[in-house]
């Protein structure tokens, strides 16, 4: 039974560890994208852009042409936040699988 287990442990912490690297690359090829579709704007410079749109619009509320850029800015700045957080959840699940892994040669070991 231990080494059932153990083996059950193992494969859930690999099974971890290869979702957690799946997750990274995908946020890898979605900063990519997002980084295209910003072209002629850099990734760093959306908060700042976000922030000079909105102070505009403040001044003159009924321009469109403003809404529209704020809007495109403000659905760029969620995607780059989800990008991150992607990224974020990939570290993190693969520490978990990696705790799995070590578990269970603690678990194999035991007496």
């Amino acid at each position: 039974m231990k080494m059932f287990s153990a083996a059950l442990v193992a494969i859930v912490g690999v099974v971890c560890i290869v979702f957690g690297v799946l997750f990274i690359m995908q946020a890898g090829d979605a900063k990519e994208m997002v980084a295209g579709e910003l072209a002629p704007m850099e990734i760093s410079a959306v908060n700042a852009a976000y922030g000079q749109v909105s102070g505009a619009l403040k001044a003159n509320p009924e321009s469109v042409p403003l809404t529209l850029q704020k809007l495109q800015l403000g659905l760029a700045k969620s995607n780059i936040a989800t990008i991150k957080f992607l990224q974020n959840t990939g570290i993190l699940v693969i520490v978990i699988g990696a705790g799995f892994v070590f578990s269970a040669a603690g678990l194999y070991k035991r007496d």
